[in-house]
């Protein structure tokens, strides 16, 4: 419903320019937007510098919305006039951060959204901004006041009926962007809200069903569902699944228990009986490699060094997890089959996960086993998903499985960030706790870096930190759970039709919403929209590299963009992906997606609803 300036695409490391028509980088502090002449409300007011001020300033005022946690990033934001909008760096001089938060910006309508401020102040918060569909009462300080103000939005849907099962947006059918972008293929979008899996699952076979984002056990197993590769591991990867250690808990401060607890995870196994091969191993070193415009940042030499492999995964090596433990000093004091620390202490370790997630809740019983053959007294514990979240949050746990942030275009900058900026807690980043000042000292200097060798200086350092200290644990992709039916709709991306990469339902911003203008009923022709190619090729997608070029100094990564999955058209041949040798090694700058992504089922055209 509300569209960002800019939006980077990470699977083709391109941006799309939404709102925002062009920007130039002034200097090293000052960035300034062009906003599209064509760009309106959805009432026909246009969208205007005025409103992305006002946005900001209001959004930063009450903590909440599309600027919040930018303090450190950006400075102020100005509109030149209604066209131009001029953001100025932050405090922490972080340009990367500051071209994320300014350039991925969402405005909201000034007319509209002052007009409840005034109304409500910062209870604005509570503000369903369901003009038309409900009546909105937000209770505040001087008692419950009722909002009548329409509903004003910059996408091409509106929210058009909603209750306890479903939630429905209906196309805005003479949308400021049509001629632009076209119009999404189908007038409805409806998200259908299920209790279990199965029943979602069900839906999805009999064709009830469009377009999902649920966990499927043996995919392949059902012909009449799409998935985005036809044999595996048939998701697209999304980010890292971790196995986090509590570092406030004493007992998990010691870096060869860590150690240890790598080496001794049958990581294999985990994968495929867990998630079904549905993920290779990452890497230990934190870089998403099975993109070649990532993997530059793999120190390979180093990977070498430590794990055996250029690629960095950690070997299962239980033996060697044994001998870590036991030159350590870790032994069975009192004869009950496990160890006490070096100082005598029980250990004892429990995995928490989110009961029904199955996946995980796999995962995390195999990895508890494999721990106990080393001498570890570790349990899986699955646990209510708001108190898993809660202990999360509390630092109430000892061990547990969590994720990290989608990859962002300044990435490993940006997983970096989520896993060991001690400055971060739950749930915005460093769910472990970590705190490590060389690692806040190498991040800070990272961001800084002027040149490609001086940053992949700065990276081997943190790989190095990583390798040693093992903060936290990669256990698989955390992969993007896209499924489809054809049965009314044709067009989906999938391999063979890859015009469109973020394609989870779920995903954050408005990054899945383009799918559907690929979408068709079935019977009629079937294309890509001709804007979602690169401007080279007659379309309207901004290279990664173009954007970087603005930076003093930056030089970009010339690899090939070709997948590094292979994939397999037989179900269950277990083929396995393989990072690809990157062409070159240069520099990438840019910022961070900390969003959370939580997991929903969307549908979309739903028979009695399409026209």
């Amino acid at each position: 419903m509300y569209l960002p300036l800019f939006q980077y695409i990470a699977g083709l490391n391109v941006w799309v320019p939404i709102i925002g028509e062009s920007f130039e980088l002034v200097n090293e502090t000052t960035l300034t937007v062009h906003l599209r002449p064509e760009a309106k409300w959805s009432d026909g007011e246009p969208i205007t510098a005025d409103d992305v001020v006002y946005t900001f300033e209001l959004s930063r005022e009450i903590g909440s919305g599309p600027a919040a946690g930018s303090e450190p990033y950006i400075g102020d934001v100005k509109a030149i006039d209604p066209r131009t909008v001029q953001f100025t760096i932050g405090p922490e001089k972080n340009l990367p951060m500051f071209l994320l938060y300014a350039l991925q910006f969402a405005p909201a309508p000034k007319h509209i959204i002052e007009q409840v401020y005034q109304k409500v102040g910062n209870h604005i918060i509570d503000w369903r901004n369901c003009g038309g569909t409900c009546d909105d009462v937000i209770s505040t300080d001087n008692g419950d006041v009722t909002i009548n103000v329409p509903q004003v939005v910059s996408g091409p849907y509106k929210l058009y009926y909603f209750d306890e099962l479903r939630i429905v947006y209906e196309r805005i059918d003479d949308w400021w962007g049509k001629d632009i972008f076209g119009l999404p293929g189908p007038k409805y979008v409806v998200h259908r809200i299920y209790l279990s899996n199965e029943q979602a699952l069900l839906d999805l076979r009999q064709g009830n069903v469009d377009w999902s984002g649920i966990f499927i056990p043996n995919v392949g197993n059902f012909k009449e569902i799409g998935t985005f590769y036809e044999g595996e591991p048939y998701f697209r990867p999304g980010a890292f699944v971790m196995l986090y250690f509590n570092h406030k808990d004493p007992i998990l401060q010691d870096p060869n228990l860590r150690k240890a607890i790598a080496y001794a995870i049958n990581y294999q196994e985990v994968l495929t009986k867990a998630f079904y091969d549905y993920s290779p191993q990452p890497s230990m070193s934190l870089v998403f490699t099975v993109f070649p415009h990532y993997r530059t940042w793999l120190n390979t030499t180093l990977a070498q060094e430590y794990w055996g492999n250029p690629e960095g995964k950690i070997p299962y090596d239980p033996e060697r997890a044994k001998q870590i433990l036991a030159q350590a000093g870790y032994k069975d004091v009192n004869g009950d089959g496990f160890l006490e620390t070096p100082s005598g202490d029980k250990i004892q370790l429990n995995i928490i996960v989110p009961t029904g997630w199955t996946d995980w809740m796999i995962a995390a019983d195999l990895i508890a086993h494999d721990l106990q053959k080393i001498g570890l007294n570790v349990v899986a514990n699955p646990v209510d998903y708001g108190q898993w979240w809660g202990m999360i949050n509390s630092a109430g746990y000892t061990l547990a499985l969590g994720w990290t942030n989608s990859p962002s275009f300044y990435h490993p900058w940006d997983t970096y960030r989520y896993v060991l900026d001690p400055r971060l807690t739950p749930p915005t980043a460093n769910w472990g706790f970590y705190n490590n000042s060389r690692a806040l000292e190498l991040l800070v200097e990272a961001a800084k870096a002027n040149s490609s060798e001086e940053l992949m200086k700065y990276y081997t350092e943190i790989q190095k930190l990583i390798y040693e200290d093992i903060p936290a644990i990669p256990i698989a992709y955390s992969v993007q759970w896209y499924a489809y039916s054809e049965k009314y709709w044709t067009g989906w991306p999938d391999q063979d039709n890859p015009w469109w990469t973020e394609v989870a339902p779920y995903r954050e911003y408005s990054l899945p919403l383009w799918l559907l203008f690929g979408l068709s009923k079935k019977g009629e022709p079937v294309s890509p929209p001709q804007w979602a190619k690169p401007k080279d090729e007659g379309g309207i997608l901004i290279p990664n590299e173009e954007v970087l070029s603005q930076l003093s100094g930056v030089f970009v990564p010339e690899v090939n963009v070709t997948e590094t999955f292979t994939t397999s058209s037989t179900p269950g041949t277990g083929t396995q992906t393989q990072p690809q040798t990157p062409v070159s090694s240069s520099r990438f700058i840019a910022g961070i997606l900390g969003i959370v992504i939580a997991v929903i089922i969307i549908v979309i055209g739903v028979r009695k609803l399409s026209k």
